[in-house]
């Protein structure tokens, strides 16, 4: 993707539409990564958590962990959790558009 140098300045209206256009182009593509990035941490937030708090290893075997691993197996949660993730992400768009 190009980038445009912001400091030189503009002077017809052809450079300004070029701008604009490669300005949405990046706006787009940013866009798309961060609704990717946002997928992936929904699809694997409860394990980042998991090996946050208890270790890689520790995750599998810890009596807090399979505990935890079941109350997070419930439905009610799992859609709790996208419920709070889709907020985040309306509320990370709402800013961005300002």
């Amino acid at each position: 993707m190009k980038t445009t140098n912001m400091s030189k300045p503009i002077r017809s209206i052809h450079e300004l539409n070029r701008s604009i256009k490669a300005l949405r182009d990046k706006q787009k593509a940013l866009e798309i990564k961060m609704d990717e990035s946002l997928m992936n941490l929904k699809g694997n937030y409860f394990n980042m958590t998991l090996n946050s708090v208890f270790g890689e290893k520790k995750a599998h075997t810890h009596f807090w962990a399979s505990i935890l691993s079941r109350f997070m197996e419930s439905e009610k949660v799992q859609v709790g959790i996208g419920n709070l993730m889709d907020k985040i992400a309306d509320k990370l768009g709402n800013a961005f558009k300002k």
